[in-house]
């Protein structure tokens, strides 16, 4: 049975706000959510929409944008001696729209440059007497471009499994060992470029809970960026270290680091500090999310001066009972 009692309670701790003004616009009744919602700007503008709804037959709705992406929804329905005012927060779903076109602009961009470039050899191909050597060149530039928007598309593909997928494949796995698998994978690459790779790892590290395929994946991102964006003579190393109750790992590099300005965005979909060398922008946004599912974060510091260059740190849980 609900009583009196019980739906003032209900009502004073619902997620929406509700206020009652009588015909003087005069606050008889306001939740919580009402409170923290309304501004002094917010509440300005709706007691200038109550004044006007005061006497009218149907009920009304606005929707009122302030500074610092925050949006306001409110729907007045006037009674016999006032108005009644439901008010919604639209802040999150308006950031999520903006965010959302900020993504879909940089995905048209990402495509419409190898694209354009693709279109640009296929014209050249097709002028008569071609030199053997201009046409060898447009055929590797489409070939360079067409593998740029598969590896973006299958970039993207792996990035909306992640965040749509369901629970982690998790089992106690051996991080040293499946470290050790992915930086010989990268030995060769490195030494091209003179780069040092080096691995050290604690002492009877215990085993980590984690999805084996998808920490793998964090690991190669990381350091594809690390040898990527590094210069002759850098050095990457990886520390795994037991800190309980978890085992933190850090990849450090002396490469020439991130700009300030840009961490903030480092782990944004299509995010790229450098356009200068080739890159989806999602290596670090899948590395991120991956390491979120673990329960962690990827935290990122750099600096452009010296040799400390850019450094990446997560925590993982260790085998229950070590």
């Amino acid at each position: 049975m609900i009583t009196s009692a019980n739906l003032r309670q209900q009502l004073a701790a619902a997620p929406f706000g509700l206020l009652i003004f009588n015909r003087k616009q005069t606050i008889l009744y306001q939740n919580q959510t009402a409170v923290r919602l309304l501004t002094n700007e917010a509440l300005a503008e709706l007691l200038h929409d109550v004044a006007l709804a005061d006497g009218r037959a149907a009920s009304h709705t606005r929707t009122l944008n302030l500074p610092e992406d925050h949006s306001l929804s409110w729907w007045l329905c006037p009674l016999e001696n006032g108005v009644l005012v439901w008010v919604e927060d639209l802040s999150a779903q308006r950031r999520l729209e903006k965010s959302t076109q900020l993504f879909l602009n940089s995905l048209s961009h990402e495509l419409r440059t190898p694209l354009t470039a693709v279109l640009a050899h296929i014209e050249l191909l097709r002028a008569p007497d071609l030199p053997d050597a201009i046409r060898e060149n447009s055929l590797n530039q489409i070939h360079q471009e067409t593998n740029r928007m598969a590896r973006l598309v299958q970039d993207l593909l792996t990035l909306s499994r992640l965040e749509t997928a369901g629970p982690l494949a998790v089992r106690p796995i051996d991080l040293a060992l499946l470290v050790e698998s992915v930086v010989s994978d990268f030995i060769l690459i490195a030494e091209e470029k003179e780069m040092l790779v080096s691995l050290q790892v604690d002492s009877a590290l215990p085993p980590v809970l984690a999805d084996s395929d998808r920490l793998r994946q964090v690991f190669i991102n990381v350091l594809d960026n690390a040898v990527k964006y590094g210069r002759a003579a850098d050095k990457i190393t990886i520390q795994l270290t037991h800190t309980l109750p978890h085992v933190s790992v850090l990849i450090q590099d002396s490469g020439p680091g991130i700009p300030a300005h840009h961490l903030p965005q480092i782990t944004t979909p299509l995010f790229r500090a450098r356009t200068d060398i080739p890159g989806s922008g999602l290596g670090l946004a899948i590395a991120a999310e991956i390491v979120r599912q673990h329960g962690g974060g990827l935290q990122i510091s750099s600096s452009t001066q010296g040799e400390t260059g850019t450094a990446v740190t997560f925590f993982l849980p260790v085998q229950s009972g070590d």
